[in-house]
């Protein structure tokens, strides 16, 4: 299914996702790219990065929409607590540059990323204190996410490629479409 405004990359139920958007954030990447060694880096370019990055947006929001469902709040504490703590685990703020090349997120997504942690973390406690083990805790955060991702229906504009509900990212859509079937 196709998005109803052909400047959107996407839609996540009432909320769009505009390609200025998502071309926005790749330019941020490639910026930043420019600026650190990158020469033992596996990084991802042209279509497999624009996909990448619009998933990266689309589940920004479902875990938004999931944590006002779950009435998940992250304090100003809480998150810079979290902000020193992985600046500590990267060896220091001067190498964030570095680690966020490599995971394809633009120094402006960082807030957005750890507060996305954070809220999963919460969830995670939450799953835990419901009587949930560890092994199983992963298995129902997906499930929560995907069920999320559900109803709030997500749409893709088919220049980007299809929605995968199973990995909750966008994949390339098959050239011929519908058209051909294997027998």
């Amino acid at each position: 299914t196709g998005c109803s405004q052909v400047s959107s990359a996407a839609s996540v139920g009432s909320v769009k996702i505009s390609q200025s958007t998502v071309q926005s954030s790749i330019n941020d990447i490639m910026a930043e790219r420019s600026k650190v060694d990158t020469s033992q880096m596996q990084l991802e370019t042209g279509e497999d990065l624009t996909r990448t990055q619009l998933s990266y947006l689309i589940s920004n929001l479902i875990i938004e929409e999931l944590a006002k469902e779950q009435n998940i709040e992250i304090t100003a504490s809480e998150f810079e607590s979290y902000k020193s703590q992985i600046f500590e685990n990267i060896g220091g703020e001067a190498n964030l540059p570095n680690v966020l090349v490599n995971a394809s997120i633009p120094s402006t997504g960082l807030e957005q990323v750890l507060r996305r942690d954070l809220v999963l973390r919460k969830i995670s406690e939450k799953e835990s204190a419901a009587g949930a083990d560890e092994s199983t805790v992963n298995s129902k955060i997906e499930a929560l996410v995907t069920e999320k991702a559900k109803s709030l229906k997500v749409t893709i504009n088919p220049r980007y490629g299809v929605w995968d509900v199973k990995t909750l990212s966008v994949v390339a859509a098959e050239p011929a479409g519908d058209a051909v079937t294997d027998k």
